[in-house]
């Protein structure tokens, strides 16, 4: 619709009454004393289309103010000043700073992130030679062993071989796995993102749950559910890791003993990567919600 203008013939859209133009105030004083309107009020409501009054910054839904008698171009000077949006580069999806904290983000929401930051993780795995990477995980073994000097924790057969017993062997297992129970170790990051989410949630849990001998994460009561957190190194995620060490393929093999010792007892057990739980935690948040949903 064209925009208002007070030298043309003005008619009412509510009764009718005609002018010839608004240049002195009468089709004004009409719509006041007949309506109750001012006569912004009445060009919003009764002149101007909703398309009409829209916000031209294309991420806004909001309707625009009039500034005699025609539609400003923004609702605000937030709008005003926003420029483009940006085009999020996992999804294309067009946003803003009201959606993320500032234009130097590439993503449009924590989900797209994720697997921006999974994508690069996995490329930067792809582009390390055999050497480069066992230098890499080397230094994560490193840091491993440091972190368990500085908190005088050292794994129970550190610098120890063949000199135990079966019987000392499962001594010690017995120990470890009474410390697991009390939960004296100290929980990993992707454990305490997960039990974060178990708390948000709201329903009941346990944490280093023993079962047959076996250590498993956490146990939902409530649910006969048994939820693992699997580091990608230590228990060969296959995005990163397609040929397994050696080692590995026994850990895998270990898994796989659990998870039949779960299910034999009526459990229903999912794992999860590490990479998931750090990149990609609206996925694994769906799968928990669907699992709860479905019990």
């Amino acid at each position: 619709m064209r925009p208002y203008d007070a030298k043309e013939s003005q008619k009412c859209n509510i009764c009718g009454f005609q002018i010839s133009h608004n240049k002195q105030g009468r089709f004004t004083s009409h719509i006041k004393n007949e309506h109750g309107l001012t006569l912004e009020g009445y060009l919003i409501h009764y002149y101007y289309a909703p398309e009409d009054l829209k916000c031209s910054y294309e991420l806004c839904h909001k309707s625009v103010r009039l500034r005699r008698g025609k539609p400003k171009k923004y609702c605000s000077a937030s709008c005003g000043n926003k420029g483009e949006p940006l085009v999020c580069v996992v999804c294309n999806n067009k946003f803003d700073t009201s959606t993320r904290p500032h234009r130097e983000t590439k993503t449009c929401s924590e989900d797209c992130e994720g697997q921006l930051r999974s994508s690069r993780t996995k490329a930067w795995h792809e582009s390390m030679n055999g050497e480069a990477k066992e230098k890499h995980f080397k230094n994560i073994i490193s840091k491993t062993a440091k972190t368990r000097r500085e908190n005088n924790t050292p794994s129970w057969n550190s610098g120890k071989t063949n000199i135990y017993s079966d019987e000392t062997i499962e001594k010690i297992r017995q120990a470890t796995l009474k410390q697991m129970e009390n939960q004296i170790f100290k929980k990993t990051i992707i454990e305490e993102i997960m039990e974060e989410y178990l708390k948000e949630l709201n329903t009941e849990y346990q944490y280093s749950f023993i079962l047959q001998k076996r250590q498993y994460d956490f146990l939902l009561k409530k649910y006969n559910l048994i939820i693992e957190c699997d580091g990608d190194y230590w228990h060969a995620n296959p995005k990163f890791y397609p040929e397994p060490a050696e080692w590995q393929v026994e850990r895998i093999k270990i898994d796989q003993v659990k998870n039949e010792i779960a299910e034999s007892n009526g459990y229903r057990i999912v794992r999860f990567w590490e990479d998931d739980i750090l990149n990609n935690i609206g996925y694994v948040k769906g799968i928990i919600n669907d699992l709860l949903a479905t019990t």
